[in-house]
């Protein structure tokens, strides 16, 4: 059966485990985001060269919007969190608002004050919601997270504690995080990834490792590849990567490249994330590119100091 399971064990990290017969298939950020919220926004400063603005809202925070219409500095102006704020990069910002009731808050917009927030999102409550509408049974430790979903009508069981067993070692979520984040990544063959994090890109690396198949070479080569294929989007899904992702595949015949990447472009169909291949690059690098949303598992967990 489905679960969901919800908990802060991770460094106070709250995090839905979403596991199909056991076996991990989508880790959730719950912690704090300011994706999806509505503000009534101030134009701080314009990049006419870019056709753009950075623009103020909340309790100090400041986000890039690509410019649609004319504005001048001063200007409010109804603007939705696309994405979080990355690293060095500020939130990304957009006019297209996206909620339940855009009549109700374009009216608040009318009479706001500037930089007040006018709608807010609940990444978790919507997450449960959907999940739990699909038969998923979501489990939490936490009496907070409980009654929040209560509130919101979701059926939920408050995990008992009682034997001493704790929610993360009877689901092994300890050896989740760290499959998860491990820089070599085991495939079923015997072959692996190997997956690094840089400030411009992600590059993935397939090795052949213990896989040594005694068929035909070529073949051995092709079915590694394409077994590879499955892995890595598997994982961009899982880490939540985004931005520019390179792969480095084994070698193989000219003729298998096209085929992997019509594969790899199928795979990509099913991602809740637009994730766009590229295409082989002149040196037989794989360039794929994933929608910035939320921040990657990777970035979340360094920033409290883990690896």
């Amino acid at each position: 059966m489905d679960k969901l399971i919800i908990t802060d064990f991770y460094n106070n990290i709250l995090i839905g485990f979403h596991l199909i017969d056991d076996e991990i298939e989508m880790i959730y950020d719950f912690s704090e985001s300011e994706v999806g919220n509505i503000y009534c926004g101030i134009v701080k400063d314009i990049t006419k060269n870019l056709s753009s603005a950075f623009i103020e809202f909340g309790d100090g925070k400041k986000g890039f919007l690509s410019l649609d219409k004319e504005v001048k500095c001063g200007d409010k102006i109804l603007i939705q969190v696309k994405a979080d704020k990355m690293k060095t990069k500020d939130y990304l910002l957009t006019t297209d608002i996206d909620c339940e009731d855009v009549e109700e808050v374009k009216r608040k917009f009318e009479f706001s004050s500037p930089k007040a927030r006018l709608y807010k999102s609940d990444y978790m409550i919507d997450t449960c919601k959907a999940l739990s509408e699909a038969g998923t049974e979501i489990i939490t430790d936490s009496e907070k997270v409980s009654q929040n979903l209560v509130g919101a009508k979701i059926q939920n069981l408050l995990y008992n504690n009682n034997s001493g067993i704790s929610i993360e070692n009877t689901y092994r979520l300890g050896k989740i995080i760290k499959d998860v984040l491990s820089k070599k990544v085991w495939m079923d063959s015997g072959a692996y990834l190997v997956i690094e994090h840089t400030e411009a890109l992600t590059s993935i690396d397939v090795n052949s490792g213990k896989n040594v198949s005694k068929k035909d070479r070529d073949e051995n080569i092709k079915a590694i590849n394409f077994e590879a294929a499955d892995f890595i989007m598997k994982h961009l899904k899982l880490r939540n990567i985004s931005g520019i992702i390179i792969v480095d595949f084994i070698n193989m015949k000219d003729e298998y490249y096209e085929e992997l990447e019509e594969y790899m472009n199928e795979l990509a169909k099913a991602d809740n994330v637009v994730c766009n291949i590229v295409g082989f690059t002149k040196l037989g690098l794989l360039e794929i590119t994933r929608k910035k949303n939320r921040k990657s598992l990777f970035d979340i967990l360094s920033e409290v100091g883990n690896d």
